[in-house]
């Protein structure tokens, strides 16, 4: 067997080494090297080269973070105390009106003749009007009309029925009733009056 001799290498031996490692290394041990402690910073990043993936998990904490660069749709619900109540908005629309108070039926007649033609439902009509209005303070609703003697076949009709205006609220109405029947019949007029 040869026996192994320790010899130094020789400088050419040294210079193909490190010249060896320089080429398998390429350029990252040199800009490994090259880039000094805190030297790399936002202006040194591409936009989006930094993604989730490449953060390690609890790297980004609270003193990491800008003051006032996150919103409220970072944070997980109900996680953020509430803030100060702000001022009062607009008044909406009203509501609708309350529950009027009770109804009184008030009510006035008017007798009519029966006709005054030759002869009976001749189309020549008696008519009488009469008017009602509620006490002061109530307003009218609403009216109605009726005959004392309102039987099938006789000619008895409503000629009119008006609201009387007070200051521009309904307080009453006018009746009209006309009567072609022959026979002379009471003509009433009904009003609901509330108060409200």
């Amino acid at each position: 067997m040869h026996r192994l001799v320790r010899h130094r290498p020789s400088p050419a031996m040294v210079v193909a080494c490190v010249a060896l490692l320089v080429a398998l290394g390429g350029t990252s041990i040199a800009a490994v090297n090259a880039l000094a402690p805190n030297s790399v910073g936002p202006v040194q990043l591409r936009t989006g080269a930094v993604t989730n993936p490449k953060l390690r998990n609890n790297a980004v904490t609270g003193p990491k973070v800008q003051n006032h660069s996150l919103t409220a749709a970072d944070f997980v619900a109900r996680s953020l105390p509430k803030g100060p109540a702000g001022p009062a908005g607009p008044a909406g629309p009203a509501g609708p009106a309350g529950l009027i108070g009770p109804i009184t039926v008030r009510q006035d007649s008017i007798v009519v003749a029966g006709g005054t033609g030759v002869q009976v439902q001749d189309g020549a009509y008696s008519t009488g009007t009469v008017s009602v209005n509620c006490n002061p303070g109530e307003k009218a609703i609403s009216a109605g009309t009726g005959w004392s003697d309102d039987a099938a076949g006789r000619e008895l009709w409503v000629q009119r029925l008006t609201p009387v205006l007070t200051n521009g609220a309904v307080t009453g109405y006018r009746g009209t009733g006309g009567n072609d029947s022959g026979n002379t019949s009471t003509f009433t007029l009904y009003v609901l009056c509330y108060t409200g």
